[in-house]
């Protein structure tokens, strides 16, 4: 763990990894203080109740992801340059979050926890929009497949992050879990852009 982190920002780590290696079950108090060496009171100074810390985790994703996609629509000079920027900020925010979204969006679409299922709806719909927006750009600009339905392609972007997320926990890896985004994204665009 990094000692330049304050406590408040090791919780959100140490949090994000327990959620993904581990699920939400061990998702507790006590299991996070342990690994950090201090009291389950201690960290309740920084979060007033485990529903902080996860608001936490998935208010931060939630932010750097739609941040991404604005930035994109606003420096890209085409379609494929913006679509680069929004998936390489997307695996950016992946990595620092150890992948505890996607799984969040599992667990939760499943729950009957409705407060974080609607955050997380909300999130996805606003996302697949956004990058629907993108992808009807590329048409427009004759770079992307006219046959494809830009929602429907917006969510096979979403949907190869669960993915990749997925089959990261199924293999109990450790490392990266989009080992080389270039090569993800070289993948996805031959799908959908004129050759």
């Amino acid at each position: 763990m990094k000692e330049e982190l304050s406590t408040r920002e090791k919780i959100i780590e140490v949090g994000a990894e327990i959620i993904v290696k581990e699920g939400l079950r061990k998702f507790t108090a006590k299991n996070i203080a342990n690994r950090l060496g201090i009291t389950d009171a201690a960290l309740f100074k920084h979060f007033k109740s485990m529903d902080d810390i996860i608001l936490e985790i998935i208010n931060r994703y939630i932010t750097r992801c739609l941040s991404a996609v604005d930035i994109a629509l606003k420096e890209g000079k085409n379609t494929k340059e913006k679509l680069e920027l929004v998936l390489k900020a997307h695996f950016e925010v992946l990595e620092e979050t150890r992948g505890a979204v996607p799984v969040l969006c599992f667990e939760f679409s499943r729950s009957q926890n409705a407060k974080f299922f609607d955050i997380l709806k909300g999130f996805v719909e606003n996302y697949r929009c956004k990058l629907a927006e993108i992808i009807r750009q590329g048409q427009e600009e004759n770079i992307v497949r006219e046959d494809l339905d830009p929602d429907d392609t917006a969510m096979l972007f979403l949907g190869i992050i669960q993915a990749k997320v997925f089959a990261y926990v199924m293999a109990q890896k450790t490392g990266p879990i989009v080992e080389n985004p270039d090569l993800l994204i070289s993948q996805l665009f031959y799908g959908i852009l004129k050759k």
